[in-house]
């Protein structure tokens, strides 16, 4: 693939610049950078956002590198000057830090050659990562071919409404890549629906319901306010589980479970499952109220589809997967809001239809919130063998491409797919329910993040070798 003397070089500069990159992932994680919705023209996610956007600059400036800063709904630098262009799609939003956590997610350390925080893995720690191989190809005098672009949005976790802007100031790139998935290299990303089930109420008992924080991670805590019921009501529960403080006219009930990211479910506990059924068993409900329970956990009975009517798979990608992360209560209505990931080769439009359908004949109200297609892409295209050479060249392995639940930027590009930088056998030191992305103590293996820079590096002086 390259000179023995050539990857000597590159090594070195892994070596060399090791701290400095954990030093540069720092200050990011470091700035709460959740992305929520601002009328400021100058902070159109928020004021954390703006800020590690600027910062992000400012260490892409002090490389040497020109930037520009897309009006803060997202930021990159450019290596080269090509007509053509060849694309890192990274991201500085995060999702809320969520409860669990050993230390301040905003503040983090470094234990035992891990890095912990939250954005290490998803997705500021890869962002970096990418910024580092292209200071390498800058340091090492490689002559670039394309335009290389490290784009860094501020809203990927939620809606990646940060896209239309910056594709408003830039072409579509050639080619691109977004370090926010596994390695080998993801070619498929599953269809996704926004779907929210609406359950009517009278509101004789159940006055109010708030639970989780983002729609795209199982939800982790719900709360429902319940009029005229006491905590002796609710008989013998688990206090690991519940929580009752008590209000004027009632009490409010909270219920735990344990959060994961809505492509890859299995194994998490949906809180508000757990919450109705406790509900369930008080002696005040109305009819209408109990039938929402009967709908509630028929919904989240499982996380294939069997709840909703579309118990469904292919052999590309596998099974749908269906979460509930965030619940509400207005006008009587209770809402659960579904993210639902579906097979690559089916279409969101037929899938609602049966969603629609099943949810009718339980007495409750699917209502359509958005339906992002499936993108699948080969794996003999030139680009997808560059990247698949680079990574065997780097873990001895032979990488098979794959296909996933999770939805990155590279759906929304024309030629685009995801590539690392995890890797399937990085140990979790944080057990289960945490470390992972999105999970509390948010980790990352400084020498795998290593590794992963050297598989970009020689990818993009591979790409750079290619007539695009």
């Amino acid at each position: 693939m390259i000179s023995k003397e050539m990857e000597s070089r590159i090594d070195k500069f892994i070596e060399e610049n090791r701290q400095n990159i954990v030093n540069d992932i720092a200050k990011l994680v470091n700035i709460k950078s959740v992305s929520t919705h601002s009328d400021d023209p100058n902070s159109p996610f928020g004021e954390g956002c703006h800020k590690v956007l600027d910062k992000a600059l400012e260490m892409c400036e002090a490389m040497g590198f020109k930037t520009r800063n897309y009006d803060y709904y997202a930021g990159s630098a450019v290596f080269g000057s090509g007509d053509k262009e060849i694309a890192i799609l990274g991201h500085l939003d995060v999702v809320p830090e969520g409860e669990g956590w050993s230390h301040d997610p905003y503040d983090m350390i470094e234990k035992d050659g891990y890095i912990y925080g939250r954005g290490v893995a998803d997705d500021k720690g890869p962002t970096v990562v990418g910024l580092y191989a292209l200071k390498c190809m800058k340091e090492l005098g490689v002559q670039p071919n394309y335009t290389f672009r490290l784009v860094m949005g501020c809203s990927e976790e939620t809606g990646m409404g940060d896209l239309p802007h910056y594709l408003e100031a830039e072409k579509m790139p050639t080619f691109a890549f977004t370090p926010d998935a596994d390695f080998p290299v993801c070619i498929g990303e599953k269809g996704q629906l926004g779907v929210t089930i609406e359950i009517p109420v009278d509101g004789k008992v159940i006055t109010n319901l708030v639970g989780g924080t983002v729609s795209n991670a199982v939800c982790a805590s719900a709360t429902a306010t319940l009029k005229g019921v006491i905590e002796a009501d609710l008989g013998s529960y688990d206090k690991a589980v519940y929580s009752v403080e008590a209000v004027e006219g009632g009490i409010k009930l909270t219920a735990v479970g344990k959060t994961a990211h809505a492509a890859k479910p299995e194994g998490s506990i949906n809180a508000t499952k757990v919450l109705f059924e406790l509900i369930a068993t008080l002696p005040q409900l109305s009819e209408a109220e109990k039938n929402a329970v009967k709908v509630v956990a028929e919904v989240l009975k499982d996380c294939h589809g069997a709840g909703i009517g579309v118990e469904v798979e292919d052999e590309p990608s596998g099974k749908l997967t269906h979460i509930n992360g965030v619940d509400a209560m207005e006008n009587n209505n209770l809402q659960l809001k579904l993210d639902i990931r579906y097979p690559v080769t089916m279409k969101g439009e037929e899938l609602f239809a049966s969603i629609e359908k099943h949810i009718a004949q339980i007495g409750a109200k699917a209502v359509l919130r958005n339906n992002s297609v499936p993108c699948y892409k080969p794996a003999d295209t030139p680009e997808i063998k560059t990247l698949l050479a680079a990574y065997d060249h780097v873990t001895g392995e032979k990488g098979v491409p794959y296909t996933i639940g999770g939805g990155t930027y590279a759906r929304r590009f024309d030629n685009a797919v995801a590539f690392g930088p995890h890797f399937h056998n990085m140990p979790n030191p944080c057990g289960e329910g945490k470390g992972e992305e999105h999970m509390p103590d948010e980790c990352n293996s400084v020498d795998f993040l290593m590794k992963a820079l050297k598989i970009y590096i020689l990818s993009l002086i591979g790409l750079n070798e290619l007539s695009l």
